[in-house]
């Protein structure tokens, strides 16, 4: 193994297709009480890579979800969560705080609640409350690290709502997105090695709209914690309606711009992707552009999940850093814990 990827980053992030196969196939045998097919609002809490599901579905699937939906990261519910709320904890580790802690709240609450964990005490809570959990293993994450999880957590989430008929995604149709998605993958390999090149000693922003917002967020994260880089993301339209006056300063910036385009974007919001590179380009900040391939926008969403691993794993090769590490989370994590 590369000693400079000693817990094998690489080989999680090459099992993305399996990572979602896996978890999809793994949902269809859980069983889920009647009552939670007609609540009225969806709410999930998990922090850093356990909350990617909630991103993606909060972009790719805004425009036809029937309920109210909201991701969240935080020890307390929103208050008008309440018995006819169905509340996802999220925490791939099974142990962190924040979704625990809100877990305990939708308990007293009576919410129908649902866990997606590796294990851990999702798993326990699962069997002393007696609530439905996905519960999956890591064959197909050698690293162990969350966010090189990610098609458990965000094809886990969509399972979910899905076999819960708040979305209606067809076995055919992720059938094919994770085929397309393996054909990709070196072209996906090579463009993201070629990126990352162009990247190092730059701060990226990202910029993506509609269904890929979502993995903005997500490959922003990763930058941080994968390559150890500071990130940004930002989303059209709204940053045109500001942040495009804050490119002039300060003097001697180092930023480099990632346009994430789509052939499924609507028109208009192409024309402001052009616009906003143009907007871009005239203030001297050089720009790079990912176009995924894919016949379906969930297709295109794994498209740019496989790349933004991949982007910002040859990006921390080239600063010399171990993927796999993440120190100053740790740091802060011990010492939160003392008294």
């Amino acid at each position: 193994m590369d000693n400079s990827d000693p817990k094998n980053v690489l080989g999680s992030t090459e099992m993305l297709a399996s990572q979602c196969s896996y978890i999809w196939d793994l949902s269809k045998t859980i069983e889920f009480p009647a009552n939670f097919r007609s609540l009225e609002n969806i709410t999930i809490c998990g922090m850093g890579g356990s909350r990617y599901g909630a991103y993606v579905v909060e972009s790719l699937y805004n425009d036809i979800l029937k309920v109210p939906f909201l991701g969240y990261g935080d020890y307390h519910l929103p208050a008008f969560i309440n018995k006819k709320s169905l509340f996802i904890f999220s925490s791939y580790s099974g142990t962190t705080e924040e979704p625990l802690a809100s877990a305990k709240e939708a308990i007293e609450k009576g919410c129908p609640i649902i866990g997606i964990s590796s294990g851990g005490k999702v798993g326990e809570m699962s069997k002393t409350y007696n609530f439905p959990a996905l519960i999956f293993n890591q064959e197909f994450n050698p690293s162990t690290q969350p966010r090189l999880g990610t098609g458990y957590m965000v094809l886990g989430t969509i399972a979910i709502l899905t076999r819960l008929g708040y979305l209606q995604v067809s076995d055919e149709e992720v059938k094919v997105a994770i085929e397309e998605l393996k054909s990709a993958q070196e072209e996906i390999k090579n463009k993201a090695e070629e990126m990352s090149k162009k990247l190092q000693g730059y701060i990226p922003v990202i910029f993506a709209s509609q269904h890929l917002v979502g993995n903005a967020h997500i490959m922003r994260n990763q930058f941080n914690e994968t390559s150890k880089s500071f990130s940004a993301f930002e989303d059209v339209p709204e940053l045109n309606h500001h942040l495009m006056e804050g490119l002039k300063n300060p003097s001697g910036r180092k930023l480099t711009a990632i346009f994430i385009m789509s052939d499924f974007y609507e028109d208009k919001h192409k024309k402001r992707m052009l616009l906003t590179e143009d907007v871009v380009s005239k203030n001297r900040i050089p720009f790079l552009e990912y176009k995924p391939i894919g016949s379906s926008k969930l297709s295109q969403v794994l498209n740019v999940l496989s790349f933004g691993s991949y982007l910002t794993l040859y990006l921390a090769f080239l600063y010399g850093q171990d993927p796999s590490l993440i120190p100053w989370v740790d740091y802060f994590k011990e010492q939160l814990a003392k008294p």
